[in-house]
């Protein structure tokens, strides 16, 4: 899960680093599309047997996972990648949540004292970032920006759950189900939903690293499936938030820049409420068993 939360955290500072250049539905989509091909290809080399009509929890692993990813890639095209990403990683922590709704199983006092830290380090972080931001334009808005970055978390907490319950299923067919399910699905945004065009030409560079993110995608979905197929689901989201580190330390290298501080602190409540609720949630035996 190390790796992949490595290559995810690159996959993010690629996509953010084409925001002038292509559109949040066509990285979507591009993201998806390179990624069915390698996992399609993968499967096909292993001999793996695909699946497509069934189970219907695949379905509804991959529907949800695809709304996470393209309400990600809205946000990490229109504000800070270290700040969406804190919030993107928020899943463990809805994914406890959730187990009410969707297993039956009812979270714990600390999971929903976890909850109102979270609630208002995401609030510090939304807070600071409007009142930090210069005049919006097209490729910084934080309000809508940190909203779609936790939508885009709850949904991962659905579709992590639902992942947890296909184990049975060959990891290699379980990513390109979901990548080819997420590229139609884009197309599809691409062609009906009203964008804001490129303001930068496109070049041999950019389309390079925009085919960099659907390799670091691949590679990175790869891990975390197996990794959540096969391991603890808390202790695999608990090594998930180390992308968030790596992210905020390439981003400080390449620009020297860090976020407020109050947006520091509302990250840290963030992060530090998720890990807290993975690591003293007393039922989460019962819900990996479930799941």
């Amino acid at each position: 899960m190390l790796v992949g939360s490595i290559f995810f955290a690159f996959m993010a500072l690629l996509a953010e680093s084409l925001k002038e250049q292509f559109s949040y539905p066509w990285i979507t989509m591009v993201r998806s599309g390179v990624a069915t091909f390698l996992a399609i290809t993968l499967a096909l080399g292993a001999r793996a047997r695909l699946v497509f009509l069934k189970p219907l929890t695949l379905w509804i692993r991959s529907l949800s996972g695809w709304a996470s990813m393209i309400c990600g890639f809205y946000a990490l095209t229109h504000y800070d990648v270290e700040i969406v990403l804190s919030l993107t990683n928020m899943y463990p922590l809805w994914v406890a949540i959730l187990s009410w709704p969707i297993l039956g199983i009812l979270p714990s006092k600390k999971t929903w004292i976890a909850l109102v830290i979270s609630c208002l380090g995401m609030w510090m972080v939304y807070a600071s970032s409007v009142v930090a931001d210069a005049p919006q334009s097209s490729y910084s808005n934080p309000r809508t920006a940190i909203p779609m970055a936790i939508l885009a978390g709850m949904l991962s907490g659905v579709a992590l759950i639902n992942l947890h319950r296909i184990k049975h299923v060959d990891t290699r067919a379980v990513v390109a189900h979901f990548s080819g399910v997420a590229t139609a699905c884009s197309l599809v945004v691409w062609l009906v939903i009203p964008v804001s065009q490129p303001t930068r030409l496109i070049d041999l560079a950019s389309v390079m690293r925009l085919i960099g993110v659907g390799i670091a995608a691949t590679v990175g979905q790869l891990c975390l499936t197996k990794a959540f197929a096969t391991g603890s689901p808390a202790r695999v989201s608990v090594v998930g938030l180390s992308q968030v580190v790596v992210a905020a330390m390439v981003k400080w290298l390449l620009e020297q820049r860090i976020p407020t501080m109050g947006s520091m602190i509302g990250m840290g409540l963030v992060v530090a409420s998720t890990v807290w609720v993975i690591l003293s949630q007393p039922n989460k035996q019962e819900i990996e068993e479930l799941v």
